[in-house]
């Protein structure tokens, strides 16, 4: 998964190597690896001030992080089966989506 920051000088990438990494868009050099989650990192959105990122796994969980201290900001936002797509609206609500049968969209 990748995400751009809003004034383009930032890629976010989620991968299968469980981590999410802060790149720098005008040499691609990497800033920050962000470890947390257990799984794959499928989908990555972020709040509308840039100030978080939210990224969705296949270890069930939604997790949101600050961007200034790149730590997890409170507990997972677990589900019942692998998270596959994270977005966010204008006004920082989001939602999430599962793999499952049962086509779950959370709204957070």
């Amino acid at each position: 998964s990748l995400c751009w920051s809003k004034d383009g000088e930032y890629i976010f990438s989620g991968s299968w190597d469980h981590t999410i990494r802060k790149w720098q868009s005008i040499d691609g050099k990497e800033l920050v690896v962000i470890r947390g989650h257990t799984n794959d990192v499928s989908s990555l959105c972020l709040s509308p001030d840039g100030s978080y990122l939210v990224s969705a796994s296949d270890d069930c969980s939604v997790r949101i992080w600050d961007l200034k201290t790149n730590q997890q900001v409170g507990d997972p936002l677990w589900h019942d089966d692998r998270v596959e797509l994270v977005a966010m609206s204008s006004d920082g609500y989001f939602a999430s989506d599962i793999s499952g049968p049962d086509g779950k969209i959370h709204v957070w």
